[in-house]
């Protein structure tokens, strides 16, 4: 049986929420649990400790010992010794005194948290997120990703007495704007914030700016095609944070000093806002490969390797099927237009083509396009249901193959979505016309694929048919493009093989239009050549040849001994026309002089069915 990529439902979406909030609840509270970490009075601390921004009373030397209500936020790096005359020590220990040990309640509470949030994003991406986040890999990598992030944000935290807004939380919303989509990435960034701050019992500032910079980088992420603006949207989206960082500030305490920020380097926010957003880009840049594929894509790189012609599997199909080959190849063409023109993956779709029919390999002459001129059909011989199993049946071979060759699962899923769930109509009316003596029925002469799940493999799908199709097409012309276009989509529609592509009317549309003119152009007109006018061979050799032939050159007359007469139809251009495919050939009437050797009379006489000496120009005296 053909096994597929599986979607998340709501019991699967019930199960990763579950172990994310457990896995997110061991990593907020497994220091507390270590008795050698809990911070004393008189001795090194073992880790770093920070108290959450916020209002606190202090008394202030400045006057006169008053009490002074002021935000502050504290960080005392490992390896302090922990003074009961420093305040900030004295705050450091009385806060971890009420999270040391942790007491059920608060953990419980931590995991409804985490348990709420995973519960939106997994609702989101089954009910609104696009085909591609509803797969089940898609989030479990996701999920994957989310917690692998939380873990370097705790460490930050932990190990370092930098600033919490250097963690580099931005590079995940960047890798699922890279690989998934931006909407799908603006969610991620919201449950980031959440879970970040929760580390420092929900801080608001730092909730903030994580939220802000993760949304601006992804925003500024503008061009996919090329990873390396990851950079740029890291560093602006840094700048955003330190805008907004300053302004709270300002809204909280009243003012903020800029350059007395900035003279501490080690210690400056503005620095940790905008180098967090820079070292997240940088991050985002270097692991964005590993980052493409733990979320279920193809990274850039490996789909341009795909392309390449000297792949072993395509050539296998170049040498076992080169007419599916060739078919393959134009619609490659054909389809990258296509999504380029509506914002789809047009590299992911490139590749897709080029493999989608590998499975035609296996059985090379069950396929028209695979015989040579003249040879028989080996469907002539079979039953119709013999014949669609053996058709049908490149859509299984072709997905055995790609997996076995190491080929990714996005480009193997157009293997077998790319005819979807249709009937093979050809050979169930054949059985029909028959008188159906076994009782078949349509289940008997259908794909056993799957619908198209994206754009880009039902955007296959449909030029697979309209490819196909345009060969039949004559004279070449955009309207009859267009209307043949239109109606393999709307057949697609009517067959409820687009329902989950996520393509809409607007799509659709732009679909027609693009492919009608990449069409037109395949086929443009070219002028013919000399030799190419078949009327221009037949007065060559109207006259016949004196003697024996030694040569089947014949010589070209002279013209310049003839002065220019009148015109001769026979001897003007004949207009440009498109070569009609084999397919199109004409069955009857003289073949064309580029669909057969020139036969040149010896004899003074035509053979039947060639130009007879009534239809000859006449000679001149």
């Amino acid at each position: 049986m053909l096994r597929t990529r599986i979607r998340a439902g709501v019991v699967a979406g019930i199960a990763l929420s579950v172990l994310f909030a457990l896995a997110l609840l061991v990593l907020q509270s497994f220091d507390l649990f270590v008795e050698g970490w809990a911070p004393t009075l008189g001795e090194a601390t073992q880790v770093t400790f920070r108290v959450p921004y916020g209002p606190r009373i202090v008394r202030s030397d400045k006057r006169g010992s008053a009490l002074v209500y002021e935000h502050t936020r504290i960080i005392v790096p490992t390896g302090t010794v922990l003074s009961e005359q420093n305040d900030d020590h004295r705050a450091v220990v009385a806060f971890e005194s009420i999270r040391h040990p942790p007491r059920a309640s608060r953990l419980l509470g931590y995991f409804v948290i985490n348990f709420t949030l995973a519960m939106l994003l997994t609702a989101y991406l089954r009910r609104f997120g696009q085909n591609r986040v509803r797969l089940l890999r898609t989030q479990v990598g996701l999920f994957v990703a989310m917690f692998l992030m939380m873990v370097l944000a705790k460490v930050v935290l932990l190990f370092t007495s930098l600033p919490e807004f250097w963690i580099p939380v931005a590079a995940l919303p960047l890798w699922v704007s890279l690989a998934l989509d931006r909407r799908t990435a603006l969610l991620v960034s919201l449950v980031l914030a959440f879970v970040a701050s929760s580390f420092l019992r929900f801080d608001l500032m730092l909730l903030t700016v994580v939220l802000v910079r993760g949304m601006a980088a992804s925003l500024l992420f503008l061009d996919r095609k090329h990873p390396r603006q990851m950079v740029p949207a890291g560093a602006l989206a840094g700048l955003f944070a330190c805008g907004l960082f300053s302004a709270i500030t300002v809204v909280f305490e009243g003012s903020f000093d800029v350059l007395g920020d900035l003279a501490h380097p080690a210690n400056s926010m503005l620095l940790a806002n905008f180098g967090g957003g820079l070292v997240a880009g940088t991050i985002a840049l270097l692991l964005r490969d590993g980052a493409e594929r733990l979320l279920g894509a193809v990274p850039r790189d490996q789909l341009l390797d795909l392309t390449d012609l000297e792949q072993p599997l395509l050539q296998k199909m170049a040498h076992e099927a080169p007419g599916s080959w060739e078919h393959a190849r134009a619609m490659a063409n054909l389809a990258e237009a296509a999504a380029s023109a509506i914002g789809a993956d047009a590299l992911l779709t490139r590749v897709g083509a080029y493999y989608h029919d590998l499975g035609k390999t296996v059985q090379p002459k069950y396929f028209v396009e695979n015989l040579a001129p003249g040879e028989t059909s080996p469907h002539d011989d079979l039953e119709p249901e013999v014949s669609a199993d053996a058709i049908m049946a490149h859509v299984v071979s072709g997905t055995k193959i790609l997996r076995e060759g190491g080929i990714p699962e996005p480009v193997v899923e157009f293997a077998y979505t790319h005819h979807g769930t249709q009937v093979v109509e050809y050979f169930w009316h054949k059985c029909l016309d028959a008188g159906n003596p076994k009782g078949l029925t349509e289940a008997h002469f259908r794909y056993p694929g799957m619908k198209p799940q994206t754009k880009e493999t039902a955007i296959l799908m449909l030029v697979d048919s309209i490819e196909a199709a345009s060969r039949t097409i004559d004279p070449p012309e955009r309207d009859k493009f267009e209307e043949m276009i239109q109606r393999i989509i709307f057949t697609k529609l009517r067959s409820g093989q687009l329902d989950n592509s996520g393509l809409t009317i607007a799509d659709l549309r732009t679909l027609v239009v693009r492919m009608s003119d990449t069409l037109v152009n395949m086929f443009h007109h070219r002028i013919r050549y000399p030799w190419q006018d078949e009327r221009r061979i037949v007065t060559h050799f109207t006259t016949p040849l004196p003697g024996p032939v030694s040569s089947l050159a014949a010589p070209r007359p002279s013209t310049d001994s003839q002065p220019p007469g009148p015109a001769d139809p026979l001897l003007e251009p004949v207009p440009s026309r498109p070569s009609p495919s084999s397919s199109e050939r004409p069955t009857s009437g003289p073949p064309s002089i580029a669909a057969r050797p020139l036969s040149i009379p010896l004899s003074g006489s035509f053979p039947p069915g060639e130009v007879t000496p009534e239809s000859a120009p006449p000679k001149k005296s």
